[in-house]
């Protein structure tokens, strides 16, 4: 078949590939990832594969409709967000009475509310929950909706979801084909970039789900591979991947594993096997702040870059209510351990879940500030659909009429606010203004597009 894959257009800087979708303030687009293994899975099993970005190819939507009446598909796969839901169905609703194809819903925001968002559309007759890579291949290859796993479908005006299938296991993910080489050959790999990565830069996944699976704001691990699930590729598998990129995309200049974390047994046979194998090429990966300081020296000599952590509060109440099971203490020895180790990092703190304060707003503030991480971003607390934070919000009331936080001891506008006091005070600060001065252009210079646009949001301007 002929088979389209659309990421659809929606707002200049939309990030829908992300595990929470926004408009970014530093014009960060990630890889596409779960619809690049899809479109692999697919090609390999012979169909014929047209894949759209629209968001990093600032593509409108006359312009991906064109595109998509010119190349005419049998299939048509769209992978949805929250943010975009209502323009998301509604493009799909649209193209697919235009091509008279079969088009179906896919992705985490879609498993978060799958039933309503079919049944926003008045076209589409398909959807899938979970891993989609399977469910589509059998769907191409005709087999009957009411017998694919995972399935979601119309039967007259009701809405059938199928049982779900197991979570791919280490054959299943060794067996589809390397993600980097599809985007090779159907994407333009300098349209992504994100501030604490090189440029271009590379996104792949070495597993799927959390050896954690608990933080109640993750949408990854609520909807799309659930709670104590860390299904890993061989790590010979994911070597060959680093050597092919090594070799032919000389371009690349760092590869950014997306795994929601990697443990300290899986980062130390990665990182030993890697150096054995003699291969150069610099990673990074999100870390949850309980790797030793031994594994993390491995790391470093492995090439490793930058170590993605999500801090969230510095208030240790509120992470134990969203289930963070790391203590502010063992962070900030970690940090310290990282640093030390030669290693960079990247925060994630996020000011806004339940519980939060001026004060504890402060806190998590100060506690940036001493950790110093070489880059750092202020998320306005993101109420992720169908993940048990969003359910505590709705059932309190604690939602506005865009399903942002709005909590009765702290507004909207004074969480909005806090957001922008923390970027001014970690930014403006003589420690940044000393990293700028140290590293002028991957501080300063190289992000003046970003600055342009930060700069307004910090101070005057709603983002």
């Amino acid at each position: 078949m002929r088979i389209a894959l659309l990421s659809p257009p929606f707002k200049t800087d939309y990030m829908r590939n992300a595990r929470c979708d926004f408009v970014s303030l530093s014009s960060t687009q990630w890889y596409p990832l779960w619809l690049g293994y899809a479109g692999a899975w697919l090609e390999a099993k012979g169909h014929e594969i047209l894949f759209i970005d629209a968001p990093s190819r600032h593509l409108t939507h006359e312009q991906t409709e064109a595109q998509l009446r010119e190349w005419r598909p049998d299939m048509l796969v769209v992978y949805t967000g929250q943010k975009s839901r209502a323009n998301d169905v509604e493009l799909a609703d649209r193209l697919t009475e235009l091509l008279g194809c079969t088009t179906v819903l896919v992705g985490p925001y879609f498993t978060a509310r799958s039933k309503e968002t079919l049944a926003m559309a008045r076209a589409v007759q398909y959807g899938v929950e979970s891993e989609f890579e399977y469910p589509l291949a059998e769907l191409a290859s005709g087999a009957k909706p009411s017998e694919i796993q995972n399935l979601l479908h119309r039967s007259g005006d009701e809405i059938i979801a199928n049982p779900h299938r197991p979570y791919l296991n280490t054959q299943q993910l060794d067996e589809i084909p390397f993600v980097s080489r599809f985007f090779k050959n159907h994407i333009n790999t300098f349209g992504y970039k994100t501030i604490s990565e090189f440029y271009p830069f590379m996104d792949l996944m070495t597993g799927r789900g959390c050896n954690w699976g608990q933080c109640t704001f993750c949408l990854w691990v609520h909807t799309h591979v659930k709670g104590f699930t860390y299904n890993l590729r061989s790590v010979d598998n994911v070597l060959d991947e680093f050597e092919f990129i090594q070799t032919e995309m000389p371009e690349v200049r760092s590869v950014m594993i997306q795994d929601d974390m990697m443990t300290d047994d899986r980062a130390l046979e990665f990182s030993a096997r890697k150096i054995k194998r003699g291969l150069d090429l610099k990673w990074s990966c999100y870390a949850r702040s309980n790797l030793t300081y031994e594994t993390m020296r491995v790391m470093k000599r492995a090439q490793c870059r930058v170590l993605h952590v999500g801090y969230e509060s510095a208030d240790q109440k509120i992470n134990y209510a969203i289930k963070k099971g790391v203590t502010v203490k063992k962070m900030t020895d970690f940090t310290f351990d990282a640093k030390r180790a030669g290693l960079r990092i990247h925060g994630d703190f996020v000011i806004g879940f339940p519980g939060e304060t001026h004060e504890t707003a402060r806190k998590t503030i100060n506690w940036a500030k001493k950790l110093n991480p070489d880059t750092a971003q202020f998320q306005l607390a993101n109420v992720l659909e169908g993940t048990p934070f969003h359910d505590t919000l709705r059932q309190n009331g604690w939602l506005t009429p865009e399903g942002e936080p709005d909590y009765p001891q702290l507004s909207n506008a004074e969480i909005r606010n806090l957001a922008k006091k923390a970027y001014r005070d970690f930014y403006l600060s003589p420690s940044y203004a000393w990293k700028c001065v140290k590293h002028p252009y991957e501080h300063f210079f190289g992000r003046l597009k970003t600055i342009k646009v930060a700069v307004p949001a910090m101070f005057w301007k709603r983002w």
